[in-house]
């Protein structure tokens, strides 16, 4: 009986765990109409939003472009710091300031 109660409070912890690797993100831009690439991927056009998952490993980083032709691409770069960052390392609001 202790080894099936101990199953579902791993279980249970595993699934509050996976339901907290994600998140929405709004990405903004001065202009905006950028487009915004993650991984080699465009993920929107400014404004948009995104939901941002986990990367699942230590230290894992997130670097964002955003492009407009006539500007300067700009970059974001979001990094773990430590393996409890996880879950809150991407913000909420993600900016960029184009610059011509």
């Amino acid at each position: 009986m202790q080894t099936k109660q101990m199953l579902l409070t791993v279980g249970v912890a595993a699934s509050a765990f996976l339901a907290g690797c994600a998140h929405m993100v709004s990405f903004t831009s001065e202009p905006t109409g950028a487009t915004v690439t993650y991984k080699d991927r465009t993920i929107g056009t400014t404004p948009f939003a995104w939901e941002a998952h986990d990367d699942f490993g230590w230290f894992s980083v997130y670097s964002f472009t955003a492009t407009l032709e006539g500007y300067q691409p700009a970059t974001l770069v979001y990094k773990e710091e430590v393996p409890s960052d996880a879950a809150g390392v991407v913000p909420k609001d993600i900016h960029f300031d184009l610059k011509k």
